[in-house]
Parts: C-alpha cells; structure tokens; sequence
C-alpha cells in the first residue's frame, strides 16, 4: 500500500476506494460517498490525489484537494482548476 511505503498511513484513519460503490472517478457519487463514509462535510475533508482528473472531480464537488505530483514532469491539465494545494510526495502531507 501507497500510504504504508510512505510511512504516514498511522496519520490516516481509513481509505475509501472507488471500488465500493462500482463507480469511476471523477463521478461526483465517490466524492460523495468518502464525505458519507468519513462522515464529513466538504469543508470537513480533504482529498489526497495523484491524478489530475481525480483533482478535477474532487474540487469540482467542492472538496479540498491535495495534488501529490510525483513527477517533475507531471502535467495538471488544469481545465479552469487548480488543487488547493500542490505536493511532490505523501510525507509533505504530513508537514
């Protein structure tokens, strides 16, 4: 797992994944259901995300989000959206 390679998933609570409601992001029902299953509002929460696109639905769905760019030369296709807050790694989350 991601978080436990990083050595921050004891920061983290639980994971929600896109595969318990059959839906594909950036369907707005899987930002939904992570506010459900957190029992959150969107300004409770933040999303962490290593996809442009995942980005896009989360800050389209009024959610904060962390953009984790682990690539120099990642590209964020911005389409009129920009991530709360932009990271290169897991472990800057966590500063």
């Amino acid at each position: 797992m991601l978080l436990a390679k990083a050595t921050i998933k004891d920061y983290f609570l639980d994971v929600v994944s896109a595969d318990e409601i059959q839906k594909f992001k950036p369907n707005p029902a899987i930002y939904y259901h992570f506010l459900k299953r957190a029992g959150a509002t969107e300004s409770d929460a933040w999303l962490i995300l290593s996809n442009p696109f995942d980005v896009i639905g989360a800050i389209s769905t009024r959610h904060e989000a962390v953009w984790v760019k682990r690539s120099p030369e990642a590209v964020f296709d911005r389409w009129g959206v920009e991530p709360t807050i932009t990271v290169t790694s897991l472990s800057e989350i966590v500063e």
